[in-house]
């Protein structure tokens, strides 16, 4: 059932006379049209209404919105919007906005529907009707601010892609407490609260999805009950909490090579001492962060290598993930100057590849290549002890496809759980090392430089090379151990290639 336009003046006036301001006036009675938001004294003049005693000079704070969408408070919103954009300096040319409002809001215009529907005597029909033709408090705050946040910060409003810029208001009232403590408080409130909900929201007992539980299950006489005291009359309005800006995470990806045999891969910290100067991430990503301004990142890769063991030729996939950047407009000749930036900072990590920017899907692909890709090692290994019965060297070259069952390695249980893994070794070729190759190696004067072999292997992702090598007591089986039939052991580890097309 639809009201007159004569039901309409008079529910104007009532909402009016309840002290509600004109913007909420116009809210209660459904109106949709733009003009009677921005200007509501010349729309109401338009509609021949009362206008009387009806001006925004010296308002009291609205009993609806608490002065949200009264001039005063939203010129000091947009104020402090400003303010904060050019703080944080975010060069996003577009923004979204989030409002989050006092929860009591609710209970005031549902006390105010209800106060309505007993002055005019509105049927059951009619009381829903107005509930839901009444306008959505943030909509239409949106709808009157937005283009004045537009010309105070000089950024479009952008609902459509959306936006990746965010800016939240948090507003409160400082009697929000005390108004829906009255609801909670009472045997009808709390009775609309299963047990698990008490439990959930003790701790936040006046949080919105706590009173919009409420609210959704309790009848109008009930609700009656629980605010037949209070008095809808106020002189405060609400206050700003809080403006948060932020901006979407944007990633950053390519490829590195490691070549130092003592660096982590990300800050090694024990009881809270940092244990390395520094790391992989740090030298990939530092310079990364000061550039876009950053407040945090997350550091992805393709696997990781231990500290002792060198990534190189092409090197690892790696990807950044850049929490709130300020500055997001990365050129070609941005990035091109960060990896020139990064690879003359240290001799101990090296960007191999263009630096891009990635989709949710490349980090994808990079995430599913973890378990997918092949890798290519080169080690030097010694036979601790060779006797007659060793498999000569080169029968190495002739196997593959072995399938091996690797327990979580002695070195890892404190981190892994225990479990045996079944991986691929695909190919191997094997030969005796060259005395040049020795010479960079420290502590091998005592040993039988004709003991050494370079082993090239090809190996399925999540295969543990160095057990492979020297058996981990007996958990790597086969082990090269086994295969050769004598004791060997490893003395350094380079990862070679990564078999991943990314990015």
């Amino acid at each position: 059932m639809t009201f007159t336009i004569e039901e309409e003046r008079q529910i104007f006036k009532f909402f009016r006379q309840q002290n509600c301001c004109i913007r909420c006036c116009f809210r209660f009675i459904g109106w949709r049209t733009l003009e009677c938001y921005q200007d509501p004294l010349q729309f109401i003049k338009r509609l021949e209404y009362n206008t009387k005693d009806i001006s925004f000079v010296n308002e009291m704070p609205c009993v609806a919105c608490l002065g949200i969408l009264q001039n005063q408070t939203q010129e000091s919103i947009v104020e402090k919007i400003q303010t904060e954009v050019e703080k944080h300096n975010y060069d996003s040319e577009t923004f979204i906005c989030a409002l989050t409002i006092p929860p009591c809001l609710n209970l005031r215009e549902r006390l105010l529907h209800m106060k309505c529907g007993i002055e005019f005597n509105l049927t059951e029909a009619k009381l829903v009707n107005l509930k839901v033709r009444t306008q959505n408090i943030k909509d239409t705050w949106k709808w009157i601010i937005t283009p004045k946040i537009e010309q105070a910060i000089k950024k479009k409003l952008d609902l459509t892609t959306p936006s990746t810029f965010l800016i939240e208001i948090i507003l409160t009232y400082e009697y929000n407490e005390k108004e829906c403590n009255a609801l909670l408080s009472t045997d009808t409130g709390e009775n609309h609260l299963t047990n698990k909900r008490k439990r959930q929201y003790n701790d936040n007992r006046f949080s919105r999805k706590n009173i919009d539980t409420i609210m959704a299950n309790i009848t109008d006489t009930e609700f009656a009950q629980c605010f037949k005291t209070l008095s809808l009359d106020t002189t405060a309005c609400v206050t700003m909490e809080n403006i948060v800006c932020s901006h979407s995470s944007i990633f950053v990806g390519g490829r590195y090579s490691k070549l130092s045999r003592e660096l982590s891969q990300t800050p090694w910290f024990i009881n809270g001492e940092k244990k390395m100067e520094t790391s992989v991430q740090d030298i990939l990503c530092n310079p990364i962060v000061e550039v876009v301004r950053a407040e945090s990142i997350k550091f992805l890769s393709s696997g990781r290598e231990d500290v002792d063991v060198r990534n190189i030729y092409s090197g690892r996939p790696f990807a950044i993930e850049l929490i709130n950047p300020h500055m997001t407009k990365l050129t070609e000749k941005v990035l091109s100057d960060l990896v020139e930036k990064i690879n003359q900072s240290s001799q101990q990590v090296q960007v191999t590849s263009k630096l891009k920017i990635l989709s949710r899907l490349d980090l994808k692909k990079l995430k599913e290549g973890e378990n997918v890709k092949t890798k290519f090692y080169r080690a030097l290994c010694i036979c601790r002890n060779m006797s007659k019965d060793m498999l000569p060297l080169a029968q190495l070259n002739n196997l593959k496809q072995i399938k091996i069952i690797q327990k979580t390695p002695v070195r890892v249980l404190h981190r892994r759980p225990l479990a045996p893994r079944t991986r691929l070794i695909h190919e191997m070729r094997a030969r005796w090392a060259k005395p040049y190759e020795l010479k960079k190696l420290l502590n091998t004067a005592s040993e039988d430089p004709n003991t050494f072999f370079v082993l090239d292997i090809k190996t399925q992702a999540g295969t543990y090379v160095k057990e492979f090598v020297h058996g981990d007591f007996g958990r790597t089986k086969p082990s090269l151990c086994d295969i050769l039939k004598t004791e060997v052991d490893i003395v350094a580890l380079d990862v070679t290639g990564i078999n991943l097309n990314w990015p």
